[in-house]
């Protein structure tokens, strides 16, 4: 069973750029943050893509 919790939007966008602030390292913001590692990976990606519309 993977490990996470709900999140707000607010929580999720800090893990994110925590997590980027680290050079992406998924596991080290999911284990700091109590979230699942593929949480993270596609809260970064959908980021990034956003990031790059604007």
């Amino acid at each position: 069973m993977t490990k996470g919790r709900k999140t707000t939007w607010e929580e999720r966008i800090q893990i994110v750029l925590d997590c980027l602030g680290s050079g992406k390292d998924y596991q080290e913001a999911a284990n700091t943050y109590n979230v699942s590692y593929q949480q993270v990976y596609q809260w970064v990606k959908k980021y990034e893509v956003a990031e790059m519309k604007h």
